[in-house]
């Protein structure tokens, strides 16, 4: 199951990357640029996103905003899907700190930027010099220029009311301070993040639940070949032989708490329900659909399991009040010839 994001999406991401940057790098009425500020948006903001995401993504939850571009209900994502879900937020991440660095190499090629740092609680340099040295434990040892100095610190902090605006040509040194911060807490995390969902697909498996074992191989040969034979035929029956049949209200509510629904809630709620229908499968299945919905695979699935267990199954198309396009039954008529399900009438 594929997952195409429109161009124009990855296009936006890096658009909004690149805003975030330049909007971060306007000069303030006092002359100097907020360091603590940018990076706690360019940086701390994103890190923090990405090690929520890191956990969220290995953990049972509803399914990320990206599934409307499926075109599927969420509660049919399984965990293959899921994780190419997260692939493509974490790639649109990537993409919008891309920009912000984009934005930050070009502006420190055509301007003169002058950073300064200011804290209502923090006021000794001596603790945010701390507080930089632990930032940049990273790259201290292959990248000394990136740690800033006591030195640095003390030159650059400024007062709102009474701005210290004398030595500041040092104030432009912070740039790869900066740089190195943007590379290890906004970049480096999400790419590290495509990388672990790109080898979890690469190597994960089917659901066991929605394919069929290899040791019922023969099986499949065998209902595969009555299908071929029969697909022509559509067998009608009424619906009095099917009362004591057990029903399934697919992607539409059940009409008693008792009745068993499928394809509304959470994925995994009704594979539990599934699961536990099938390990004590009934003699009649009776599926009950909407006409307005169309068949999908999830329910052939689902279908091709119960045959495989010698159940006999039945569909019954429920019709609204309402005029509906010919088309619509027609295409569950196809699907019932095609899995040999009893037309009910």
């Amino acid at each position: 199951m594929k997952l195409q994001l429109p161009f124009w999406l990855y296009l936006v991401a890096l658009i909004l990357g690149v805003v975030i940057g330049v909007a971060g790098l306007q000069y303030t009425p006092d002359g100097r640029i907020n360091l603590m500020l940018i990076w706690l948006v360019w940086c701390g903001l994103p890190f923090i996103g990405a090690c929520i995401s890191g956990v969220m993504m290995f953990r049972k939850h509803q399914p990320p905003w990206l599934i409307k571009f499926a075109q599927l209900p969420g509660w049919q994502v399984d965990h293959l899907f899921h994780l190419r879900l997260w692939l493509k937020l974490h790639q649109l991440w990537c993409l919008v700190g891309l920009g912000i660095l984009v934005a930050f190499v070009t502006l420190l090629l055509f301007t003169d930027l002058a950073f300064g740092w200011s804290s209502t609680l923090i006021s000794d340099p001596e603790r945010i010099h701390s507080l930089v040295s632990f930032i940049s434990f990273h790259w201290q040892a292959y990248w000394p220029i990136a740690v800033p100095d006591v030195a640095l610190i003390e030159s650059t902090r400024f007062v709102r009311i009474a701005p210290n605006t004398e030595n500041i040509s040092n104030a432009g040194d912070w740039w790869p301070f900066i740089f190195a911060s943007v590379l290890i807490y906004n970049l480096l995390p999400r790419c590290l993040l495509i990388t672990v969902c790109m080898l979890q697909i690469k190597h994960a498996k089917p659901p066991e639940s929605l394919f069929t074992p290899l040791a019922t191989s023969s099986k499949v040969d065998e209902v595969n070949s009555s299908e071929t034979q029969s697909s022509e035929q559509l067998t009608y029956e009424p619906i009095s032989c099917w009362q004591a049949a057990t029903s399934i209200f697919w992607e539409i509510p059940a009409p008693t708490a008792e009745s068993i629904q499928l394809g509304i809630e959470d994925w995994a709620e009704d594979q539990r329900k599934w699961q536990t229908l099938m390990a004590e499968p009934p003699t009649q299945l009776l599926w009950t659909v909407d006409i307005r919905r169309s068949p999908i695979a999830e329910l052939a699935d689902k279908v091709q399991q119960a045959k495989l267990k010698g159940v006999k199954q039945a569909l019954l198309v429920i019709m609204p009040e309402a005029d509906y396009p010919a088309h619509l039954i027609l295409s569950w008529q196809a699907f019932a010839k095609q899995h040999q399900l009893i037309w009910i009438q």
